[in-house]
């Protein structure tokens, strides 16, 4: 989708250098939805000079920004209107206060001199190339196990949305999904592929596995940062949570152990699922593997 008044994105004018010569970058955490985009941020918004808005300037849903009202659905932009370069500008610095939310950290940092900004936005995964074009950003795509995506949307009471990437796809009118299991293997591999088809345009991107920057802890959350230029500043709170199980339909819980985070979605899904969701995915899941960013 690409607003009728858009036009192709050039890299940024000389008035508009100064965003990323003041200021380090910003930092953009995407991925596909309960893929732990807010978790990442928030860990990394620990970092001194850091500012976490909260809110996703792409997402369409509800009451959120949407960019200023102008999306719709999930989008693929590949060239910007003069309004979106405008509000993408003021999200990626931290001045737009309509993004921010009760899961932001430290807002008010992003008025300092070198303050990091950094943007969760799933909504931005098909977008990437243009948004750094645009901002400057630094991106990283958060990727995590279809089967943990696909039990985490369940407890959401969610269904991907299949219909929406079908039309970015332009495929004729098919049948759904027979199940939610189905509908998430097509899903989680449209938009992987999507990943991986931009990835070269975008070289600086850091394509990070969630279970091993989860599982490593401390010390690989420690080099992630240390990979985007952020200063360490609090110690990270990543995996040190006693393993609560999240109750039906809350949107986050950032107490969980980093076992139960990885490992705990197998026990709410059934074998036949598992295999499901294992074998539909493996091609686009050991691409992921082997161009992903390691921490050690």
């Amino acid at each position: 989708m690409v607003s009728p008044d858009a036009r192709p994105h050039a890299a940024p004018t000389a008035p508009d250098r100064p965003l990323t010569a003041r200021r380090s970058r910003p930092i953009l955490v995407t991925g596909v939805p309960r893929s732990g985009t807010t978790w990442l941020a928030r860990e990394l918004a620990v970092a001194r000079g850091a500012a976490l808005p909260g809110r996703e300037p792409m997402n369409p849903r509800g009451e959120q920004f949407a960019l200023g009202g102008t999306l719709t659905g999930w989008t693929e932009l590949r060239s910007l209107s003069a309004r979106q370069e405008r509000l993408l500008r003021r999200c990626y610095r931290g001045l737009e206060p309509r993004t921010f939310s009760r899961y932001g950290m430290h807002q008010w940092r992003a008025l300092l001199p070198g303050a990091r900004t950094i943007i969760k936005d799933p909504f931005a995964l098909l977008s990437v190339p243009v948004i750094v074009a645009c901002t400057g950003a630094l991106p990283i795509v958060v990727y995590r196990h279809p089967g943990a995506v696909l039990a985490s949307y369940r407890r959401m009471g969610w269904t991907a949305d299949v219909a929406e990437v079908r039309r970015l796809q332009g495929a004729d009118p098919q049948p759904a999904p027979p199940d939610d299991a189905h509908a998430m293997v097509e899903f989680w591999t449209f938009l992987h592929r999507r990943v991986l088809a931009w990835l070269p345009a975008v070289p600086e991107a850091l394509l990070v596995s969630h279970a091993e920057v989860s599982l490593g802890g401390p010390p690989a959350l420690g080099r992630l940062m240390a990979a985007c230029g952020l200063r360490t500043g609090a110690s990270p709170s990543v995996g040190a949570g006693p393993g609560r199980t999240p109750r039906e339909g809350q949107l986050h819980s950032f107490d969980r152990s980093a076992a139960e985070v990885s490992g705990g979605w197998r026990s709410r899904l059934t074998p036949a699922e598992v295999a499901l969701v294992e074998e539909g995915t493996a091609g686009t899941w050991q691409e992921l593997q082997s161009r992903r960013w390691e921490p050690s």
